[in-house]
């Protein structure tokens, strides 16, 4: 008997479901001592059904601290009202939501068809004949069962994401302004008026240094100058002598 491809029966129609929400949310808070309250933070959660993802501080003496939580969603109201009242003051909050109840009910019922087809494929197995008839079989029920483990994960991850809330909280200390009201500083001073003074003094030699390298060109242009000025007026008083009559003024 030669095994035939099989076409998954449709999911049956179920009743309407509850909606299926995933929600996230982020806390920023000021706390006293970060490491201890992220400690009691940790062992809240677990006490409520759920557990620690990350946790990222530098030990007991940190000024801030991040952490990530997943806590049952039946009880995330209560974990988060219970972490407000280990801070300061919060600074900031956001929760969101998610609607995902049409992705899993596709994911549920594409697991419930795979698993139908499955079956089908196994009742065939008890019925094949010949070699060849099971072999072609067990392929096809290798592929589905492939599906089917791909498909469980997926829904598996989901359903996770769908009974816990992910909390992303942030810690740090208050933030302690300097008190001063002396701010002088004598060395300090000294030093920055001796700095001001020195660059003043290279300025100055910088300047003159240029001067007396330029100097040379400068009395070459200024001579030429002065030459062709003489020999312009001479070149006029010869040509007005001999063209124009010009008698030469006694000096």
């Amino acid at each position: 008997m030669k095994a035939q491809a099989l076409a998954a029966p449709a999911a049956p129609s179920a009743p309407a479901a509850e909606r299926k929400i995933i929600r996230t949310s982020s806390l920023e808070m000021v706390v006293q001592h970060p490491a201890d309250v992220a400690d009691r933070i940790a062992v809240m959660a677990e006490g409520s059904g759920g557990y620690l993802v990350s946790s990222e501080g530098g030990g007991q003496n940190a000024t801030s601290g991040t952490l990530t939580i997943r806590v049952p969603a039946a009880k995330f109201e209560e974990v988060r009202v219970a972490i407000r009242k280990l801070g300061v003051r919060v600074e900031s909050e956001k929760v969101e939501a998610e609607d995902v109840t049409r992705q899993y009910a596709d994911q549920d019922a594409d697991l419930r068809n795979l698993k139908a087809e499955e079956a089908q494929y196994l009742a065939i197995l008890r019925q094949a004949g010949t070699v060849k008839d099971m072999l072609n079989v067990t392929e096809k029920l290798s592929e589905v069962r492939g599906q089917i483990e791909q498909q469980q994960a997926e829904f598996n991850a989901l359903s996770k994401q769908v009974e816990t809330v992910a909390l992303a909280i942030s810690l740090r200390t208050e933030v302690q302004a300097p008190v001063s009201w002396l701010n002088w500083r004598p060395e300090y001073q000294l030093k920055l008026a001796l700095h001001d003074g020195l660059e003043s003094v290279a300025d100055y030699a910088t300047v003159m240094i240029g001067i007396l390298f330029y100097l040379p060109a400068t009395l070459l242009w200024a001579g030429t100058i002065l030459a062709a000025i003489v020999i312009g007026w001479r070149i006029v008083r010869w040509a007005g002598r001999r063209w124009f009559g010009w008698k030469e003024v006694a000096a």
